[in-house]
């Protein structure tokens, strides 16, 4: 497996994060024809009913689910981003991906995190879409919400975590995502998370700049392409993520020292 690793051309799937009844619509489209032209599907992230505010890019769009429903249709991928987006504050070192200090469902009990799933699944429902994969707002959840998603959802894949290929974990199927812009891997399954409401008009450009380059369109791949097995972790997956997590929690630190916010 690790030889295979090593050796196997990197894979890429696309993500875009933070679809809502507030994006906006213009840079959405711009990267959605991109997609559409060079036959991407990508993961695409929905929160069901969003409350943060930060996220008001436009105007309520009164057509957003047949948009989500036309996605669906032509392939994508529908992730459920949790509930409303709004946040809370957290013991980062509690959660299964300590990114950051704040989470929508981390350190709820269960029956409140059932609830808050359950309530985004409703909306999902009634609006004819059936969400594959759970996406956490800002990364940060606990294994209570694994057990609620269980509980009350048919998801068995997350999209997130830090490895070379995905892996099996307390009942879930983890496609890892490490990295926030396009660029050339060797080797392993790279997960690229867009957020296209932030984009400039020149991260769009370049954006598809690469996804037109031979050596990543080639090896551009969708969810359905990958074979799912429920295998842990490898030697180097564990070696990775742990040379991740030292990097990041250092930048923490250095953050700290000069007084920069997190």
């Amino acid at each position: 497996m690790i030889i295979k690793q090593l050796f196997s051309s990197a894979k890429y799937i696309i993500r875009l994060d933070d679809a809502c009844h507030f994006s906006d619509l213009s840079k959405w489209k711009k990267i959605e024809s991109i997609l559409d032209r060079h036959n991407i599907l990508p993961i695409v992230a929905v929160i069901p009913e969003n409350k943060d505010k930060a996220l008001n890019y436009s105007n309520f769009n009164i057509n957003f689910w047949e948009l989500v429903k036309s996605w669906e249709k032509k392939g994508w991928t529908i992730a459920m981003h949790g509930y409303n987006h709004l946040f809370h504050k957290v013991d980062r070192k509690k959660l299964i991906f300590p990114y950051y200090n704040r989470s929508e469902f981390a350190e709820l009990n269960l029956q409140s995190q059932i609830y808050k799933i359950k309530k985004a699944l409703n909306v999902f429902s009634s609006n004819g879409v059936e969400p594959k994969v759970w996406i956490a707002p800002a990364h940060c959840f606990d294994e209570t919400t694994m057990i609620a998603l269980k509980k009350e959802t048919r998801i068995e894949i997350i999209s997130d975590g830090i490895a070379f290929s995905s892996y099996f974990f307390k009942g879930f199927y983890f496609i890892p995502q490490q990295i926030w812009k396009l660029k050339k891997k060797l080797f392993g399954l790279w997960t690229i998370c867009l957020h296209p409401d932030t984009m400039t008009n020149n991260e769009i450009l370049d954006f598809e700049k690469k996804v037109s380059s031979l050596d990543i369109k080639n090896n551009i791949i969708c969810l359905q392409d990958i074979k799912l097995n429920k295998k842990g972790k490898s030697i180097i997956d564990l070696i990775f993520s742990l040379l991740f997590w030292m990097k990041y929690n250092l930048s923490i630190m250095f953050k700290k020292i000069i007084g920069a916010d997190e």
